[in-house]
């Protein structure tokens, strides 16, 4: 435990994948249905880096609806 280091945020943002995107992200909710202002199909054509920064219902998600 004696070997633990701080990281500066830049280095912290690299570490969890918060530096690789460079778009710029619309917040949600994402979902069907009247009850959210953006649809599944504007979160299916966010790049990849922004779907896993914003609110979405799990009936958007691929594999998230039961059929």
């Amino acid at each position: 435990m004696k070997n633990l280091k701080k990281l500066n945020r830049g280095k912290l943002k690299s570490v969890n994948g918060g530096a690789v995107c460079n778009e710029n992200c619309p917040p949600g909710p994402y979902g069907p249905g009247p009850d959210f202002p953006r649809s599944c199909e504007a979160y299916n054509a966010l790049p990849k880096c922004c779907q896993s920064k914003v609110l979405v219902h799990m009936d958007c998600v691929d594999g998230g609806g039961l059929s």
